[in-house]
């Protein structure tokens, strides 16, 4: 399959309101996109099943994630392994153009295989679930950090 889909309510049941209302967020809610295979059971599903407040996307590729453009707003992207070198670079630049705000997660293995500047944080294909939902928690910490220092401008 290639595009995307809106995991929402397959995610946090919380997240759209307690009657499950598909579009209304909570203000707590973070809007994740996720670019590349992710099925209930993988990794990164299940590291935001621990937590409520999650709006899970996917798009299954880069395409996908070109497909995003202007349907959504997110405040973190993770980015899969499933993506080769190029892609990977590209759609860390796309993100940083198309949502400025946004935190980027990287799941690969290895060494300067980016800039720093094109990815918040990272962490390897095999991290521990309990690691990546830290991880991720901490990088959507570090956006309401960023929002609370706007509000106060």
């Amino acid at each position: 399959m290639r595009g995307f889909c809106n995991q929402a309510k397959g995610v946090d049941e919380n997240a759209n309101g307690s009657q499950g209302q598909r579009g209304i967020r909570m203000e707590e809610t973070i809007r994740v996109l996720s670019v590349g295979s992710v099925d209930r059971g993988s990794m990164v599903h299940d590291a935001l099943l621990e937590g409520p407040g999650f709006w899970l996307s996917i798009a299954t590729d880069y395409w996908g994630l070109l497909a995003t453009g202007e349907q959504e707003d997110f405040e973190l992207a993770i980015l899969h392994n499933t993506l080769d070198s190029a892609e990977l670079e590209d759609a860390c630049r796309w993100i940083r153009h198309q949502w400025p705000h946004a935190r980027i997660l990287v799941v690969r293995a290895g060494e300067n295989f980016l800039e720093d500047y094109l990815y918040d944080d990272r962490v390897i294909s095999t991290v521990a679930q309990d690691v990546l939902f830290m991880t991720i928690e901490q990088l959507a910490a570090r956006l309401h950090a960023g929002r609370s220092a706007d509000e106060r401008l």
